[in-house]
């Protein structure tokens, strides 16, 4: 591997929605759906900023009322959520700007990268697989069976495992406070993206050590002057 990282950062873990793309309308339309096919008031898109960041589950439990949230009723939403996700899932969604060229960058500088997303895990590779070149990330994981979804750092570590490296000289980006707490946990500089969901504050206030503006800043991080 050339030897640009003199801070020791060798490779990079993205939290995918909020961070690398902004899907928040097309998630937001899609449960709005399923909440009016059950009778349920739908809820604003800036709602839905507070709603995601722990998987599908957390989203469609926050987003029904309280007398909805039977853990048979949570299910059947759930199930419907997914479906009518599936069918809406690229209406809006679009690559933040500076998003395309970082990865072009960085595919250039031989650094390992990887996604890690609560999106269940077959969404997160079809996300990938349509708006950027899959090949250059080594890893792709969504929520899946064999790990809790984050901020439980076992996800994240098992990528550094598979990689390669160790957890330290990864930088793990993120737009949540999720994000910044599975960075903490899994020893990884937490680097967050002031263009996400959730916005600085939260971020500040759980443990992001670097705050990024614009994508071209995390190069800046990773290859200093």
């Amino acid at each position: 591997m050339n030897d640009y990282h003199t801070n020791g950062f060798r490779a990079v873990i993205f939290d995918l929605d909020g961070t690398l793309l902004d899907t928040l309308a097309d998630i937001g339309d899609s449960v709005n759906l399923m909440l009016t096919e059950y009778g349920f008031p739908g809820h604003t898109t800036d709602d839905y900023r507070r709603f995601i960041g722990n998987g599908i589950q957390m989203i469609v439990t926050r987003a029904l009322p309280i007398e909805g949230r039977s853990e048979e009723m949570v299910d059947a939403c759930v199930r419907r959520a997914r479906e009518l996700y599936w069918e809406n899932w690229n209406r809006k969604t679009r690559p933040y700007e500076g998003i395309t060229d970082l990865l072009d960058q960085l595919k250039t500088k031989d650094l390992p990268l990887a996604v890690l997303s609560n999106k269940p895990h077959d969404f997160t590779v079809r996300y990938v697989n349509a708006y950027f070149d899959r090949s250059i990330f080594k890893v792709i994981m969504g929520q899946n069976d064999h790990f809790p979804v984050k901020p439980d750092p076992a996800s994240a570590l098992d990528i550094a495992r598979q990689i390669g490296l160790a957890p330290e000289t990864f930088i793990f980006v993120g737009d949540s406070a999720v994000d910044m707490k599975t960075a903490a946990a899994a020893g990884m500089h937490a680097v967050g993206v002031a263009w996400g969901f959730r916005g600085p504050k939260e971020l500040t206030e759980n443990g992001c050590q670097t705050l990024v503006s614009h994508p071209e800043e995390i190069i800046a991080l990773l290859d200093p002057p």
